[in-house]
């Protein structure tokens, strides 16, 4: 069975938002802590090797691709091995794949610009 890595902090919602994914369409992940207290994301090997822009999390697929942004992770895991689940409609559901990508925009755009912030404060301090 497949297992991918995720770069990241379980305790981080970015990266709990991919390890959600992973669950619900059944993929094995391991978690590869990044501290980001001691700022391990900003390094220059992370920046080099991993995300140039010193983030969580980073997804390394079995054959080495590296992909970054959890919502682009997200999709990306179910392109790929939960295209039956139906966490994402079809493209060729013109209007299913509409309605989902607004409101994808509206989460990105309107809610999470004040929940990440405080539940960042919240969990790290």
């Amino acid at each position: 069975m497949t297992t991918v890595t995720i770069h990241g902090h379980a305790f981080a919602t970015c990266t709990q938002r991919v390890m959600a994914v992973c669950n619900e369409i059944g993929l094995k992940y391991q978690i590869v802590t990044v501290d980001l207290k001691k700022g391990e994301q900003k390094t220059p090997e992370y920046l080099a090797t991993k995300q140039p822009f010193g983030v969580i999390p980073v997804l390394v697929d079995e054959d080495g691709t590296k992909i970054y942004e959890s919502r682009a992770i997200c999709r990306y895991l179910v392109a790929k091995y939960g295209k039956d689940s139906g966490l994402l409609p079809s493209q060729s559901d013109v209007k299913a794949y509409g309605l989902f990508e607004q409101a994808a925009s509206i989460e990105y755009s309107t809610f999470d610009p004040y929940a990440a912030p405080l539940t960042s404060e919240l969990v790290f301090g």
